[in-house]
């Protein structure tokens, strides 16, 4: 009986530390990110599907060079509320499969930026991409911008939404 007992009371002990010592793997600190989402400028939403369109010329043309394009290549958010957040996501969704020619950007209040993306490569639908970027120096970004154009892009439609996180 005490052969039993001493085999059960080791059975046990060993058992109580291996308990210990997994449930010492999975109890983690918590530092949970908090992150806000930024509308687009211009509105509320703060996702918003695009097409890539063709650039156009704005009619009428004014003088001998005056000629403009306007394409649709440039999506703003702004940074609302304003402060100084630890990192910037862009969440980029292609929505058709092929080349994309991608460019995110952090814009400053004194009309500088700082470019946090440059791909043109191959995208897969639905594949969400995030373009993460962190500010420079103590400047505070009031902008977030992804340019998606050139014509490898055209006519091709993504989903876009930005957020700063602390």
């Amino acid at each position: 009986m005490t052969y039993f007992m001493n085999n059960i009371t080791h059975i046990l002990g060993l058992g109580l530390l291996t308990s210990v010592n997994l449930l010492s793997l999975t109890i983690k600190p918590s530092y949970a990110e908090t992150c806000t989402s930024f509308p687009v400028i211009g509105g509320e939403e703060t996702e918003v599907l695009k097409t890539v369109s063709q650039p156009s010329v704005p009619i009428p043309i004014r003088g001998p060079f005056g000629v403009n394009l306007n394409n649709n290549w440039n999506t703003d958010f702004s940074i609302i509320p304003l402060k100084k957040y630890n990192r910037y996501i862009i969440s980029f969704t292609p929505k058709n499969e092929g080349e994309y020619s991608v460019r995110g950007y952090l814009k400053y209040n004194d009309d500088t930026s700082d470019e946090i993306y440059n791909q043109t490569t191959y995208f897969t639908p639905e594949k969400v991409v995030e373009i993460q970027g962190i500010p420079q120096g103590d400047n505070i970004p009031v902008q977030v911008n992804l340019f998606v154009g050139d014509p490898v892009s055209m006519g091709k439609s993504y989903t876009v939404s930005a957020k700063g996180c602390l």
